[in-house]
């Protein structure tokens, strides 16, 4: 059984001040697993577990980033979600990159989601996968009309234009 202890970054009546502000659910949850450590020294995680119902593996990581980064760490806190530091284009470039990318998609050069996933490579300057392109495509709304009627009126972004052109 491994026990743990929280660095005493606040002391527990701060920690139970903090605990009573929180407004999210997840953040009082969070700080009240540290309070739960703080005061209750010697508990493993299991006991603390079943006492939170929460996880043992969630323990460890809220109190593993609370020692590391102290005070300040909700702050920080990025779980999930589009992670830009991982991201090959920001979203502005991407809008724009799909602004350069329409005219030709409507005059009818670029036909098929490969000849976008060059100009994403060149532009990024390595090889991405065709779920990028796609994810890319989805992200930005941009859809392949069914025409439904030679005349039908096609509004929001035209990029795989197929036979519908």
């Amino acid at each position: 059984m491994k026990h743990f202890k929280v660095s005493p970054h606040l002391n527990t009546e701060e920690l139970l001040s903090v605990l009573n502000s929180q407004k999210e659910i997840r953040s009082f949850k969070d700080w009240q697993i540290i309070y739960c450590v703080a005061v209750n020294v010697g508990k493993t995680a299991s006991e603390l577990s079943v006492l939170l119902g929460v996880s043992k593996s969630r323990i460890y990581r809220i109190i593993q980033s609370y020692n590391k980064k102290g005070k300040a760490w909700p702050v920080s806190k990025h779980w999930g979600g589009r992670r830009e530091a991982r991201t090959l284009m920001s979203l502005e470039e991407e809008s724009q990159l799909l602004k350069e990318v329409e005219t030709e998609v409507l005059s009818g050069r670029i036909l098929i989601h490969r000849d976008i996933k060059g100009k994403v490579e060149s532009k990024v300057g390595r090889q991405v996968s065709d779920d990028y392109v796609w994810d890319l495509f989805n992200r930005h709304h941009c859809i392949k009309p069914i025409m439904t009627f030679p005349y039908h009126n096609i509004n929001g972004c035209v990029l795989i234009s197929g036979n519908a052109a």
